[in-house]
């Protein structure tokens, strides 16, 4: 497996398997496919464009995951880590962990002080991963400092 760090020229990947992930877990996010399913081509590349952070996919070889950090819109030292999903038949497999590593290595790059996330209560899974990185919170957000 290898990770894959965006540019707005990869729109099109990041469509395709950011789609796929609301088909499959549309629970899991703040989104839904009805609504992104109709950005057109100027929309994705924007989403990509590097002042909106970093979007890593995980590829193996084809894309089997995704995240992105994107800067937090009310606190200018947090990069805000969403979009967080892998492909079921590549869970437990170490892929959610490297995606998230990425993200934190490239806050660390970029001066970030502390990376932030949202992980709904139930999502166990999604919670003991975000803690064995470090990440600390006991409602929905949680947090990690990277400075």
């Amino acid at each position: 497996m290898k990770l894959r760090r965006l540019s707005p020229g990869d729109w099109a990947t990041w469509r395709d398997l950011r789609l796929t992930a609301l088909a499959s877990d549309p629970q899991a996010f703040g989104s839904a496919l009805s609504r992104e399913q109709d950005y057109d081509e100027d929309r994705w590349r924007e989403l990509l464009h590097p002042k909106w952070g970093v979007k890593v996919v995980a590829e193996a070889p084809d894309p089997v995951g995704l995240v992105a950090g994107v800067p937090h819109e009310d606190h200018d030292d947090v990069l805000y880590l969403y979009s967080m999903w892998v492909k079921p038949s590549f869970r437990k497999r170490g892929v959610g962990e490297a995606l998230v590593r990425d993200v934190v290595a490239w806050a660390r790059e970029h001066g970030w002080r502390r990376v932030q996330l949202r992980v709904f209560r139930g999502n166990l899974a999604a919670r003991r991963l975000y803690e064995r990185l470090g990440f600390s919170g006991d409602g929905e957000v949680m947090q990690l400092a990277v400075s």
